[in-house]
């Protein structure tokens, strides 16, 4: 029996890294005592997988989790045994069962909606981040630096192709950023760089990013039209 959950990283598991929030979810699981599924061999594994790993820091309302079990049960108890195990660090919001074969999640993720809050040094006004915003949509490239793999230098990649969507609210000296990217095999835009890409058409100095939360995880369907993983079985 496969089922795909959707969940939540709370502000409690918000400094989990992916490892340790495949870990922790693999102890909810035995906790639960729900009869999870393990590969075979020398090495066996649990039968979990994840969709985009989420930042360190990050908080998410659109965690998803495949989890194969070795008898059929009601959603139902699979719920309430997951409930009485978790944690504060997750809350499951909705899950379904898989039917027939379905492609892994990791490899059908393609897009990742944030909403962030920025703290400004001086107060700004929503006219300067609407011509920020105005000025990022204009250019054909947004440079920023990332490490090499394994390396103390820095390459350049330009972010403006893998961003789609984007609204910034001014509050004075803060503003909620709202972004839709790439996300996935494809290629990943972390969403403090199209802050900090901002910056670069206009918008004032930021002082800090004070939290940034992840809204959901999708993929492109039939004319451009966002459907959920859990959509899809």
């Amino acid at each position: 029996m496969l089922i795909r959950m959707q969940f939540r990283k709370t502000k409690e598991g918000r400094f989990l890294s992916h490892l340790d929030l495949m870990h922790t979810w693999e102890r909810v699981i035995r906790r639960s005592q729900l009869p999870l599924a393990f590969s075979q061999g020398f090495n066996p594994h649990p039968k979990i997988n994840f969709a985009s790993a989420c930042a360190v820091g990050t908080t998410s309302d659109g965690e998803y989790m495949d989890m194969e079990l070795t008898q059929e049960l009601p959603l139902a108890e699979v719920q309430a045994a997951l409930d009485r195990a978790m944690p504060p660090a997750f809350a499951v919001t909705a899950m379904k069962v898989v039917q027939g074969k379905v492609p892994s999640l990791m490899s059908i993720i393609e897009r990742g909606r944030y909403q962030l809050w920025l703290e400004f040094i001086e107060p700004v006004s929503q006219a300067q981040l609407d011509e920020a915003i105005a000025q990022f949509w204009q250019r054909e490239e947004i440079i920023v630096y990332r490490y090499k793999k394994n390396s103390k230098d820095k390459k350049p990649v330009n972010i403006r192709p893998g961003v789609y969507e984007m609204a910034l609210n001014a509050q004075g000296c803060h503003a909620t950023l709202e972004i839709l990217v790439q996300s996935g095999n494809e290629g990943n835009i972390r969403p403090e760089e199209v802050a900090y890409g901002l910056m670069s058409t206009g918008m004032p100095a930021i002082q800090s990013i004070v939290r940034i939360h992840r809204l959901g995880l999708y993929l492109v369907g039939e004319q451009g039209r966002l459907v959920t993983p859990l959509d899809v079985v």
